[in-house]
């Protein structure tokens, strides 16, 4: 791919053998065997105590972000006194995501059900671990579903946690998560389990 393509996007020093995003925060480039030679090491390592382990990491991941954005949202728009829980969740989540899916991660669609549930839907299209795991027989994206469950958490301010319906690499012709309250969650989960189509578990859950 023509190096031009990326430029705007990332920022690549190689006397210090970095490359950082346009807003300075450094980035590591790995191929795709990277992350499936990192999910079979914590399989057989950790057993299946690797998905929480995933999925933790995610979670703490998304938080920081949503912290770094927050920051830089505060800088750009109206200081001290504008936090990003205060713009539209859309806007702000879209935002968060843009910088990943220019890394490869997937393009992520967000659609949120009324306040009142707490329920979000996130659609992702070629999600990166999917794509890299390639076929499974259960859903795979772990680390993505703690991503959207910490960035979600950190903008409602409330712990939201977040679980995958349908995944690319178990024939899915998406990765979709649902984010919503724990016990919605483990509600979700039961009817995955017991085959219900993501379509149908979405529409009980709002």
């Amino acid at each position: 791919m023509p190096t031009n393509v990326f430029q705007g996007l990332f920022q690549s020093d190689p006397d210090q053998g970095s490359l950082r995003r346009a807003n300075g925060l450094r980035l590591a480039a790995v191929p795709a065997d990277f992350l499936l030679t990192l999910h079979l090491y914590l399989y057989e390592r950790f057993g299946e105590k690797s998905q929480d382990l995933l999925y933790r990491s995610g979670f703490e991941q998304g938080l920081l972000d949503m912290v770094q954005l927050n920051q830089h949202l505060r800088a750009q728009y109206g200081g001290g006194n504008c936090d990003l829980w205060q713009m539209d969740a859309k806007f702000i989540l879209d935002t968060w995501w843009e910088p990943l899916a220019q890394g490869g991660w997937g393009c992520a669609t967000f659609t949120f059900g009324s306040p009142a549930r707490g329920v979000s839907v996130v659609d992702v299209e070629e999600c990166a671990v999917a794509v890299a795991l390639g076929s499974a027989d259960h859903p795979v994206c772990h680390f993505a579903a703690g991503l959207f469950a910490g960035a979600i958490s950190f903008y409602e301010r409330a712990e939201r946690h977040a679980t995958e319906l349908e995944c690319l690499a178990a024939g899915g012709a998406r990765c979709r998560f649902v984010v919503a309250a724990g016990g919605e969650i483990d509600s979700a989960e039961t009817w995955r389990q017991e085959g219900v189509l993501a379509q149908e578990i979405v529409r009980r859950l709002q």
